[in-house]
C-alpha cells in the first residue's frame, strides 16, 4: 500500500485560515420522494400501475319509455371498459467513495491537523450532495418517456433523445404546450401539481438561471402572470421560489445538463473539470460548459418515480451479525488491521457506501425538453417591468 502525505505541512508560511471550497447544493436533493427499499422480494422488483383508460366505443344513450311487452328497457345497454396494466422492471443499484488514506505518523507534521481533516471529511460530505443531486436529475431523465428536441414538430423518444438539433431556445408558449398535454394527461392527480391558482395545475420547471431570465423578461404576458398569481406553497418556499409563472414554478438549476451535438450524436458537457493544484486536482469551472450550444430543462412532477433506500441489515438470522450501514453517504472512519498492511492500525482512510432503486410510479408524466441555451444580456428593468438597454 502506497500512502502520500495527504495534509499540507507548513514550509516557510501557511495562512492562519485554511478555507475550503463548498459545491452547490440543489433542489434535486429536496424534490425526490424518498421511500424503503422493500428487502426479501428478489433482485428485480415489477411495479404494476394501472393505466387511464376509456371504452372502446361511446356509450349508447336510450331514451327511457313504459315497457311495451316485447322486451324490457330496465336494463340499459352497457359499454365495457377494459382495465390498461403496465408491468415495470426496477432494481437495486449501489457505488462507493472514499478518501485517500491518512498516516498516524504524517498527522505529526501537519500543519493544523485538526483544521485540515475537518475540511477534508467537509469536502467528502460535499460530495455526498454532489453525487445524489447527479443520481436524481440523471434517474428522472432515463425514467423520463418524453425526451422533446424543441423543434418543429417536437420530436421526442422515451429512450435515448431524438438525433435531431433543437432550433430555439425555450418559452413560455413551449411550456404552455406542455402544460396543456400534462393537464389533459391527468398528472394533476397523484400530487403532480404543487399548486393550484384559480382552479388550475402548476407544475415544476427545472432550468438554469439564464432560461428562467429570458423567460421572465422576454415573454410579456408572462410577466403580467408573475406580478398577479400567489404566493408559492409551503413545499417550494424554502427553495427561494416566491410566484407562479403562466402554470408553473420556475425552480434554479445552476448546473443543469448541457451538450453540444457533434457528428451527429450528443455529447454532454460536465460543469466541473479536475485541473492540478498544489497537492491534489481541484475541481474549477469548465469553460466549455459556459458555452455548450444545448441544455435540458426538466418538467418535474414527484410522481413520475420514488428513490428506495435500503435498510441496514444487522442481524438477519442464523447466528450472523453485520455491521449497520447507512446507504445515504454515511461517511465512515476505516482502519482496518492487516498482518502486512496495516499489522499496528496506523493508517486508515474515509469510506462512504451509496444505494438505491428507482421505482418508476408515473414516468409517463416525465417530460425533458432539449433546447438552445438563452442568450441573456445584463439588462435593466424600469418601473413598468419593460426591459432598458
Amino acid at each position: 500500500m502506497d500512502i502520500n502525505d495527504l495534509l499540507v505541512s507548513e514550509s516557510g508560511r501557511i495562512s492562519e485560515d485554511i478555507h475550503d471550497r463548498t459545491l452547490h447544493t440543489t433542489v434535486w436533493i429536496d424534490l425526490v420522494e424518498k421511500g424503503t427499499w422493500p428487502d426479501e422480494m428478489g433482485e428485480q422488483i415489477s411495479v404494476l400501475t394501472y393505466e387511464r383508460t376509456i371504452p372502446a366505443n361511446s356509450p349508447t344513450w336510450q331514451t327511457v319509455t313504459f315497457n311495451d311487452g316485447t322486451g324490457s328497457n330496465c336494463v340499459p345497454t352497457a359499454e365495457q371498459i377494459e382495465f390498461a396494466q403496465t408491468l415495470r422492471n426496477y432494481n437495486l443499484q449501489q457505488t462507493a467513495l472514499e478518501s485517500p488514506p491518512v498516516c498516524i505518523n504524517d498527522l505529526r507534521f501537519t500543519f493544523k491537523r485538526r483544521k485540515q481533516l475537518e475540511n477534508c471529511y467537509s469536502i467528502l460530505t460535499q460530495n455526498t450532495g454532489w453525487l445524489w443531486q447527479e443520481r436524481h436529475r440523471s434517474e428522472y431523465v432515463r425514467l423520463s418517456e418524453h425526451k422533446v428536441i424543441c423543434a418543429d414538430g417536437f420530436p421526442e423518444a422515451s429512450g435515448s433523445f431524438p438525433t435531431t438539433e433543437p432550433t430555439g431556445r425555450l418559452t413560455g408558449d413551449i411550456l404552455e404546450r406542455f402544460h396543456l398535454k400534462l393537464t389533459r394527461q391527468g398528472a394533476a392527480r397523484d400530487d403532480g401539481s404543487v399548486d393550484y391558482v384559480d382552479g388550475r395545475p402548476q407544475f415544476v420547471a427545472i432550468m438554469s438561471p439564464e432560461t428562467d431570465k429570458a423567460i421572465v423578461r422576454k415573454d410579456y404576458e408572462i410577466r403580467e402572470d408573475i406580478r398577479n398569481t400567489s404566493r408559492a406553497p409551503e413545499l417550494l418556499a424554502p427553495l427561494g421560489v416566491s410566484r407562479a409563472y403562466n402554470g408553473f414554478y420556475h425552480l434554479i438549476d445552476d448546473f443543469p445538463p448541457r451538450w453540444n451535438f457533434t457528428g451527429g450524436v450528443w455529447v454532454e458537457v460536465p460543469p466541473l473539470i479536475l485541473v492540478a493544484t498544489t497537492k491534489g486536482s481541484r475541481a474549477v469551472e469548465n469553460p466549455d460548459y459556459e458555452t455548450a450550444t444545448y441544455e435540458d430543462t426538466i418538467i418535474f412532477l414527484r410522481s413520475v418515480f420514488r428513490s428506495l433506500i435500503p435498510a441496514s441489515i444487522t442481524t438477519p438470522g442464523g447466528e450472523t451479525e453485520f455491521e449497520a450501514q447507512k446507504y445515504m453517504g454515511d461517511w465512515k472512519w476505516l482502519n482496518i488491521p492487516d498482518r502486512v498492511e496495516n499489522p499496528d492500525k496506523s493508517w486508515g482512510y474515509f469510506r462512504g457506501i451509496f444505494s438505491s432503486g428507482s421505482e418508476p410510479i408515473h414516468p409517463e408524466f416525465g417530460y425533458v425538453l432539449r433546447h438552445k441555451r438563452a442568450n441573456v444580456q445584463n439588462v435593466f428593468i424600469d418601473e413598468n417591468h419593460n426591459p432598458v438597454a
